[in-house]
This record gives C-alpha cells, sequence and structure tokens, in this order.
C-alpha cells in the first residue's frame, strides 16, 4: 500500500485522484480548501482548510502530518482566471501565481522531508505553459504561472535527484471539471490515465514534460 498526499483534493481532477488510488487499496492524504461531501466518502485523511498560498496553513499541514513517508505528492491545486491582452488584471495574474507556482513550491518544501529514495513529485501542469508550443497566446495569467511552475519541475528534478526522487510534470489534457466548464474527458478517466503514467515511472524519467498517457511534451 502506497502513501499519496494530493493538494486541491475537495473536487475536480484532485477528487478523482484521490479516488482511484483509495479503489486501488492506498493510504490518500488529501489537502483541501473546504470539505466536499464526495471527498468525505471517498475514505482518505483530510485536512481542510488548507489554502496553499498561505504559509501558515501550508506549515500546519506539514505538522500535522510530521515526517511520515509519502510514496507520491501530487501538486493538484491550481486556478485558471481567463485573460487577454485587452482585459489584463495584475492582481489576477498575481493570484494565478501564488496557487500555480509559488504554491507547488511551498508544498514541496514543506514536505520534502517526507519524500524518501523512490518517491515522485508531481506537479499537474499544462501545455498552455509550454513556451515551445504556444501558438494562441491568450490566458497571460495561466500560461506565465504554469511556465513558471514548469521551471519549478526542472529545478526540484535536478536538486532532488540526489535524494532519489522523481520530479515529472504532467499535462492532463481538458479535463471537465468547474475550471473548463464541465467540458472535456471525464476526470476519473484521466486520474487513471495519470495513475498509470505515474506507475511506469522512474528516475530516468525525472525532469520530464508529459500528457496524460506518458508522451513528452516540449518544454
Amino acid at each position: 500500500m502506497a502513501t499519496i498526499l494530493i493538494t486541491g483534493a475537495q473536487s475536480g481532477l484532485g477528487l478523482a485522484l484521490a479516488k482511484v488510488y483509495t479503489q486501488r487499496g492506498d493510504k490518500v492524504i488529501a489537502l483541501c480548501l473546504q470539505k466536499s461531501p464526495e471527498l468525505e466518502e471517498a475514505r482518505t485523511e483530510m485536512f481542510d482548510g488548507i489554502d496553499i498560498r498561505d504559509d501558515a496553513d501550508v506549515s500546519v499541514a506539514a505538522k500535522q502530518i510530521g515526517q511520515r513517508s509519502v510514496d507520491v505528492l501530487i501538486n493538484n491545486a491550481g486556478i485558471l482566471i481567463d485573460d487577454d491582452i485587452g482585459s489584463l488584471q495584475l492582481v489576477n495574474l498575481r493570484e494565478q501565481f501564488e496557487v500555480n507556482a509559488l504554491g507547488p513550491l511551498k508544498i514541496a518544501l514543506a514536505f520534502r522531508e517526507c519524500l524518501r529514495k523512490g518517491s515522485f513529485l508531481i506537479n499537474v501542469s499544462s501545455r498552455m505553459g509550454s513556451i515551445a508550443d504556444n501558438r494562441s497566446g491568450g490566458d497571460y495569467g495561466y500560461r506565465m504561472s504554469k511556465a513558471a511552475q514548469n521551471m519549478l519541475t526542472s529545478n526540484l528534478a535536478r536538486d532532488l535527484l540526489r535524494d532519489g526522487v522523481t520530479v515529472v510534470a504532467i499535462h492532463p489534457g481538458i479535463v471537465a471539471t468547474k475550471m473548463t466548464g464541465h467540458s472535456g474527458a471525464l476526470p476519473n478517466e484521466v486520474a487513471d490515465d495519470m495513475k498509470n503514467v505515474i506507475g511506469k515511472l522512474t528516475i530516468s524519467d525525472s525532469g520530464k514534460f508529459l500528457d496524460r498517457y506518458g508522451a513528452e511534451i516540449p518544454w
């Protein structure tokens, strides 16, 4: 039985990931902003009221969990605020950086001692954070914050290699959640694909940017 820690687990893809791992028989530690009936039914160890933008919240969660070994840490929490060059608001851009880029960094640092040789740190990213794959522009805050998160993945992969920790960014595709207006692939199908990809990772994959099927994406 593996121990899986997931942020943003109360709904959407995070909830689906919590479910597929608990159904497999794993121990899931769910960090969430607020409880949801679905998450309560998923038989996870739940820590609610955790806002990854808040240093104190992250610190409290880390202290409560202690130095238990975590086999897979999934930085799933994220937000998207639509914008374009004519509607940019810096307050929205900053909020996306706080959640999408600084949030995963805070979680990685807070739970670093829980990651052992053979552990996996997964950042849920997006092709929209790929500079090489940007064909349409727009969504400045989301693209920029996910590009920053991708650099975080690259840095962590190098720094945690000495500890035997594999660090990978995964693009789940368009998932039918509140963020996408419920259009896209079903969350449980995406979560199952991601679980399968994570299960096949080795330390040689550290630093890669993959899609939900395991194919590489250009940074």
